[in-house]
């Protein structure tokens, strides 16, 4: 049973897609808590939010933090550090695939040196139908499965640093990428509409993380997990 950190800023179309996702295709059985954060949002990010019902026990934590580090210092502050815990942050521009837990729980129990792993798209790979490894990273991205070990210092934890400088300073975390990744749809690259259309005018608004589309997004990734496309 793993934790579950769902962060929010505003992008409230965002927020809606990337939630319907993750409560489609989550194994709810091997989560025992979600903590939804959300970070002084004023678009109805917070409202659409408060009005979910999650299967399982859940925690509503809206505050002004200003990044996703100060965001994960607050939920260390009741999760010691000394104990070997898992969880998992995703944000809410991410639409999470099935079977993204399993997967992903399996990898990090086949790796107990792996500290942050990564788990974002660089190939479409259909759940179940593969061997995955974790492969050594730099640096993964903002979503993915993490042991609470590695957070030793958060600095500034109410200043606006982003996870990935501090990555750059936990020189002592091990960070992997899962390989093959999992087709995880991050909606801010997304080169189709109606998700392009969405990131240009979030990006436009400085919400959107300005980082250029995955070229492998260009492919419909998800094409497979339409019923004739299995079939077929």
């Amino acid at each position: 049973m793993i934790d579950l950190l769902y962060l929010a800023h505003n992008r409230l179309e965002f927020t809606k897609a990337s939630i319907q996702a993750l409560m489609a295709n989550t194994d709810w059985s091997q989560v025992g808590r979600v903590l939804v954060y959300d970070d002084a949002s004023i678009d109805g990010t917070r409202e659409y939010l408060e009005s979910v019902h999650f299967p399982t026990e859940t925690e509503f934590r809206p505050g002004v933090y200003g990044s996703p580090v100060a965001v994960m210092a607050d939920y260390l502050l009741d999760t010691p550090q000394s104990r070997d815990c898992t969880f998992a942050k995703i944000d809410n521009d991410t639409m999470l695939p099935p079977g993204w837990l399993p997967e992903c729980l399996k990898v990090m129990r086949e790796n107990p040196h792996v500290d942050l792993l990564g788990i974002e798209p660089f190939r479409a790979i259909i759940p179940g139908c593969t061997q995955r490894r974790a492969d050594p990273a730099t640096h993964i991205g903002g979503i993915g499965l993490m042991r609470n070990r590695a957070f030793r210092t958060l600095p500034r934890p109410r200043g606006r640093l982003g996870f990935t400088e501090w990555q750059e300073m936990a020189v002592w975390a091990e960070k992997a990428w899962l390989n093959p990744a999992l087709p995880v749809f991050l909606l801010d690259h997304m080169p189709m509409d109606p998700w392009f259309s969405l990131s240009v005018e979030y990006i436009a608004k400085g919400w959107a993380r300005r980082w250029e589309p995955y070229p492998e997004n260009l492919a419909m990734m998800w094409a497979w997990w339409e019923p004739a496309a299995v079939a077929a």
